[in-house]
């Protein structure tokens, strides 16, 4: 293996992994490999967590996150340096975590990564690098952890502190924006990560206040979110495309619980043809996000009580892709299996009733 065109360096940071992942201690003297062998062995476990969580492999991307996380833990004991790296890993973890449906695991790595992005933020460990700028990732990190933190208080059945962390997620991006005219110079140059990060929050924030109730606010934060997805998966849908399918589908209830009965069936129908053009090309996690938007195909049309026969035959599909789904890994979907199982009976009883 060859890293950066330098011969035989993979084979100082394998081996320093692999002398990581045996050693039981914190010392560095148990380390092969010196810090730079170790955080170049940190970015490759991440990369690999990443590739897992494209194809669908929850929980072993989950323990690679961990891992990275050990490393930078060991890393930034004995250099300051390495501390936003530390915060970054904090949040991949909570992000896997979630994934592999591990709520508490990922409630903690992401209140770690809130405490040390605040701690970064307040002054403490400043580096060479330029403080405007490395202001900018702190601020944009925090955000991030934030946004990713109130989803876990929300599986966690604390819907306050979930709301109040996707609030702040929301308010620290668009105080960037209206406050700090290098973010805006830096969104001209990367519109699509910018864009991307608030989408990202104002999705989650929305689900977090549908389920508080707050439908009317939830309703404006999604449109603005899928509004903001579409512009990006124009450009680039494969990397997109799966964000956007899943606002549609959060657009799609929150339109039906308003009322909007048109507004809720276009979202929806447009979410499901999405998720199926990427399933066809794409790997497991593209099945759960046609499944769920099956779903919830099928729960607006029993509540607009229109198309039912559609809307049965998509809860059907669901159920079929979800027990596949739930076979394999069924601490991650057997809620999903769940809901299609009461999308069918739904259906069938507005049928029923309406026969």
């Amino acid at each position: 293996m060859v890293l950066d065109g330098r011969p035989h360096r993979g084979l100082g940071v394998g081996l320093a992994a692999l002398t990581h992942d045996l050693s039981g201690t914190g010392s560095r003297d148990d380390w092969a490999g010196s810090p730079t062998d170790m955080a170049r062995a940190a970015r490759l476990r991440q990369r690999r967590s990443t590739r897992l969580m494209r194809a669908g492999r929850f929980t072993e991307a989950a323990e690679d996150a961990a891992g990275v996380v050990r490393i930078y833990r060991r890393l930034a004991l004995g250099e300051q340096r390495y501390r936003d790296e530390l915060a970054l890993a904090l949040t991949a973890r909570g992000f896997c975590a979630a994934r592999a449906g591990c709520p508490e695991q990922a409630e903690t790595a992401l209140l770690d990564a809130v405490r040390l992005y605040r701690t970064l933020l307040a002054g403490r460990g400043r580096l060479r690098a330029p403080r405007a700028l490395r202001g900018i990732r702190l601020r944009v990190g925090l955000a991030t952890a934030l946004s990713n933190l109130g989803l876990a208080h929300a599986d966690l059945g604390e819907p306050a502190r979930a709301v109040r962390a996707g609030e702040e997620a929301v308010r620290v991006l668009r105080r960037l924006r209206a406050r700090s005219p290098l973010y805006r110079l830096l969104a001209l140059r990367d519109r699509a990560g910018s864009a991307h990060s608030l989408a990202s929050a104002l999705s989650n924030l929305g689900v977090l206040l549908t389920a508080q109730g707050d439908r009317r606010r939830a309703w404006e934060l999604a449109d603005e979110a899928t509004r903001i997805l579409r512009r990006l998966t124009a450009s680039d849908p494969a990397t997109f495309g799966p964000e956007l399918g899943v606002a549609l589908h959060n657009l799609g209830l929150v339109a039906a619980e308003l009322g909007r009965h048109r507004d809720a069936m276009a979202a929806t129908e447009e979410a499901v043809r999405l998720h199926r053009g990427l399933a066809r090309r794409g790997p497991a996690h593209d099945d759960a996000h046609l499944g769920r938007s099956l779903c919830s195909f099928a729960v607006v049309r029993t509540a607009c009580r229109l198309q039912l026969d559609e809307a049965l035959a998509a809860a059907r599909e669901a159920v079929v892709i979800h027990e596949r789904l739930a076979e394999r890994q069924p601490q991650i979907f057997s809620a999903d299996l769940c809901d299609a199982y009461q999308a069918v009976s739904r259906v069938r009883a507005a049928l029923g009733a309406g026969g």
